[in-house]
């Protein structure tokens, strides 16, 4: 089986603190990982590696199979999606977010399937009236399953998931875990939630 991610032998460092040196990691197509670890110990920072938004100072970041450059970054970033806990999405109706994302030069040959949408809403807990709802006036729990909603609208084959599910009830933690590790896609996961620990699946702690 090919090699969706993999960092290979990287060193990492910000203002003086050495945050990895020879951290190699590999997922492969179709995979799932659980990053773990103490608050800095780097679990976003291994996300930002792969999106390439943070570059090695030793080491390489490997993308289906290509070390991840400058010639190749934004082909690399059209297959992922990354979703943050740390949102600040405007404060546009739910609908103009979605179709502002939806008209980015990487994501213009995309079309916006409202039924998908609808479906998604209902199984996320929010109902149809959410797309019409102001994000300014919503919950940080809604505004985290609007950034779900739209990431799965994209269809990437990569997912970085970077505590997605810290705002949520237990129910609803366990209805977006089982989507996301139901899904035909690689997925890197960085949780401090029970719910993706109980999954099964490879680990790594920091």
């Amino acid at each position: 089986m090919s090699k969706m991610v993999e960092l290979d032998k990287i060193k990492l460092g910000f203002n003086g603190n050495l945050l990895f040196d020879g951290l190699s990691l590999k997922v492969p197509e179709g995979g799932r990982l659980l990053i773990k670890g103490d608050s800095g110990a780097g679990k976003t920072s291994i996300l930002r590696l792969i999106l390439g938004l943070v570059h090695p100072q030793e080491g390489k970041v490997i993308i289906d199979g290509n070390v991840l450059d400058r010639n190749n970054i934004w082909t690399k970033r059209s297959v992922m999606a990354y979703v943050s806990q740390d949102l600040s999405l405007g404060q546009s109706r739910v609908i103009e977010f979605i179709g502002e994302v939806f008209s980015y030069r990487q994501n213009r040959h995309l079309s916006l399937n409202m039924e998908v949408a609808t479906d998604l809403a209902d199984l996320f807990g929010l109902g149809p009236s959410i797309f019409e709802a102001s994000l300014d006036d919503i919950s940080g729990g809604e505004l985290q399953r609007v950034a779900i909603i739209t990431s799965l609208l994209l269809k990437r084959k990569i997912y970085l998931l970077d505590e997605i599910t810290s705002a949520l009830d237990d129910k609803m933690k366990e209805i977006v875990a089982g989507h996301f590790l139901n899904m035909n896609a690689t997925i890197v996961i960085v949780s401090h939630d029970r719910v993706w620990q109980e999954q099964g699946i490879p680990i790594i702690e920091l």
